[in-house]
Formats: structure tokens, sequence, C-alpha cells
């Protein structure tokens, strides 16, 4: 991880000359000027505790700016990123103003949704465009601002989808009726964990089963002993979490010491998808579902130009990365730039207002992007054609499962065996 954010530093200086050139060439900076290239802001944690996402959202965004490109740029200029670290949300929103005083007003961020919400305000408000790739706060794009654009699904979706696929799907596996099914959540007591436990309902609901645990934490918390007594003794079917890294190890670990095993088990991203779930877990982390981002993709799925730029994303990954295959917040972080090239590729002039009225009007179809989403806003900015797929750890890696066309794998041990057994 460390060489990885020595490049996305190394990445950051070198873009910070490339913008001095281009604010020469071109006084108005990521506004579309005459100038030989188009600087856009990139506003990701890349020190701090979400660097290690942070920089993976650096690392396949810039796969997807290198592409684009050597494809001949837009509308025959080249991209560049001005980079700003945003470890915490003052800097943030101190960082989009920076952007907007250089003259740059379409940035992509943010992964965080804290830090999404601290600086949206700012560029919004001076009429820039935000392109959100990953931050899913449903606050992002509930109607609040204008030109915020959010390529993945909200937090709420990750709760609905995890009951639903549950509920629709693994009942059958389980030999239980789906109408006996019971759900807990346990998670961060944030807006991100809010919102899961508020689609967690929605779904719960819609589907006639028991909410028979809500259990908030605080984001930082390392002894859960207590959280896991409560899943024992609300004993649910389906037990969905949402969690960080390094509370989503601790939870396990008190769950593990306490026989704790639900027959299944659901992520919401976050601290389920990273390697270092698996790293801290190892063989026991097995078996675990998520719900969220995937760096795999079942590629017969995809279209032919999504199947090509997928073997190129890999191909470059694997050259830039010691042989090293992409992880979730890296075909994120592709996905999330390849979709905002693709707006302004189709837009009239490349300002802000430009852009936008492009996203506005964007169609393509589901399938068409590395990842099998499409592109498609509706009146708030949120993508309606956004793939969340379902993933689960096998062998120790995470692979998708659902939906069934672009799944890599087939769902495995189901119940989830116990702690002593293998997985």
């Amino acid at each position: 991880m460390n060489t990885k954010l020595k490049a996305s530093i190394a990445l950051a200086l070198s873009a910070a000359t490339a913008v001095s050139l281009a604010g020469c060439a071109n006084g108005s900076g990521g506004a579309g000027g005459e100038g030989d290239e188009i600087v856009i802001g990139r506003l990701l944690p890349l020190t701090g505790t979400l660097a290690g996402t942070g920089t993976r959202v650096a690392n396949g965004s810039e796969i997807a700016r290198q592409i684009i490109n050597e494809e001949g740029g837009i509308d025959g200029r080249q991209v560049v990123f001005e980079d700003v670290d945003a470890p915490d949300d003052d800097a943030a929103r101190q960082g989009a103003e920076r952007l907007l005083n250089e003259g740059i007003d379409k940035v992509l961020g943010t992964f965080g949704s804290s830090l999404a919400l601290a600086a949206i305000p700012v560029i919004t408000g001076e009429g820039g465009l935000y392109w959100e790739t990953g931050a899913s706060a449903v606050g992002i794009t509930d109607g609040t601002y204008d030109n915020v654009y959010r390529t993945s699904q909200n937090a709420g979706d990750i709760g609905t989808d995890a009951v639903a696929y549950a509920t629709e799907v693994l009942s059958e596996t389980l030999a239980v009726d789906p109408a006996e099914m019971t759900v807990a959540w346990a998670g961060v007591n944030n807006s991100y964990g809010e919102d899961v436990l508020a689609g967690v309902k929605e779904s719960a609901a819609e589907h006639n089963l028991d909410v028979v645990l809500e259990a908030a934490y605080p984001t930082d918390a390392s002894d859960l002993s207590n959280v896991a007594l409560q899943i024992r003794d609300a004993n649910p079917t389906v037990l969905v979490l949402t969690s960080y890294d390094a509370d989503a190890a601790a939870l396990a670990r008190a769950m593990r010491s306490q026989d704790i095993t639900p027959p299944v088990i659901i992520g919401s991203g976050g601290g389920h998808v990273n390697e270092a779930w698996i790293e801290a877990m190892g063989d026991s982390g097995n078996g675990f579902f998520n719900v969220g981002f995937s760096g795999q993709t079942g590629v017969e799925g995809l279209s032919d130009a999504a199947q090509k730029h997928y073997a190129e994303f890999y191909e470059r990954y694997a050259e830039e990365h010691d042989g090293a295959e992409p992880g979730a917040f890296d075909m994120n972080g592709f996905v999330g730039a390849m979709s905002l090239f693709e707006v302004m590729k189709a837009a009239d002039d490349l300002s802000a207002a430009g852009v936008a009225a492009a996203a506005d009007e964007i169609d393509i179809a589901e399938r068409e992007f590395a990842d099998g989403q499409g592109l498609s806003f509706d009146e708030n900015g949120q993508n309606e054609r956004a793939v969340f797929f379902v993933s689960q750890w096998q062998d120790g890696k995470v692979v998708p499962v659902f939906p069934t066309d672009i799944a890599v794998s087939e769902p495995i041990d189901v119940p989830l065996p116990g702690w002593d057994e293998d997985r």
C-alpha cells in the first residue's frame, strides 16, 4: 500500500506541474478553454485513515485517464488530473476552494461520504460540477445540490439489496421459508450506517421480515464483545454488517470467540470488501457475503467495448502494481472516471454547465462499462443504471456471485459453517 501511495503522490506532483502549464495555455483552467489540456480536479483521501481506499480510487481513475488520452483525449485534448489530498472534512472543503481558485470547476471524488458532503456545497455553490464515484450517503443525491452526479448506488440500496438477495435467492439454499427469516443489523453509527440500516428496514418490510436487532456502535470502537452478544441473543437468519476495516475485524473476532455464526452474514462494502478483511481473519473470513463494488466482472456478460476496457484495465494494473489484480475500489475509480469522460465527450462544450447538460441527457445501456453498469441519471444526479454486486469471500478472494450474467462464481457455504469448520 505504501508503494501505491507514493505513486499517487508522485502523480499529484506531476499533475500539479501539468496544471501550471495548462493554466498558461488556458486561462479558464478546467472550464474548457482553448488550451491543449483539460484539467479535472481529483479530491481523494491520499493520507489518513481512508488513504488505503482513496489511493485505490486514484489508481483506477489514473488508468482511465491514460486510456482516454491514448484514445485521443476529449475533443482532441489530453486530460490532466489536479490532485487534492482530503484526509478529513476540513481538508476536503479547503481543497475544493483551492481548486475553484485555480479555475478548476469539474471535480471527481471522493470515496468518503463526509468528505463529499463537505466539498459539494463549495464546488456547486460556484456553479461547478461534482462527480462522485463511490461515496454512498443518500444525501449526496437527494436533490439538495445541483450539478452533482453519482455513478454508483447509494448506501440505502446496499441494505435493500442485501435483504432482497438473502430472501429471494439464498432462502432456497437455506431451505427456509422466506416468511420465517429474520434480519439483524450491526454497524457504525454515522450516515453510512444509518443509510444502510434504512435500506435494510425498507426491504425487510417489503418482504415481511422482522428486524430483530439494530446495534449501532462508534466508528472507532475496538471492543465489540457486547455487540456480538446482542447478535447471539437476536439469533437472526441474516446478519447485515456496516463496517470499516478495523471494526469489521474486531466484531468478527468477538463473534468467533463466542462461537456466534448466523446462517448468512452480508457486509455493506467498506470493511468486508478490502484485502484487509481476509488478512485480518484468515480462512475464517471466507463465506461472508458483501454488497458493493467488485474488482472482477464476468466479462461474458459485458458488451464488446466494455470487455476491451476491462482487459486493458487489468493489463495496465498488473504492469503498474507488480502483477497484482485490482481491487473493488480500483475498479470503482476506473469506471467512475471513464463514465465522466464519456459524458464529457458527449458535451457541446466543456464548461461545468455544458458537462452537466450532457450528463442530464446521457443514455448508456447497462453492461457498457467494465463493472457492468450503464449510465442514466435521475433528476437529482443519481445513476439509475448503477450496479452493486453481491460478492462472497471464497478461498481468500472476494468474487461476484450476483447478478448471475456478470458473476464469476456461485455462492457456497450456505449456511455459513461454524468458526472451527473449513471455509
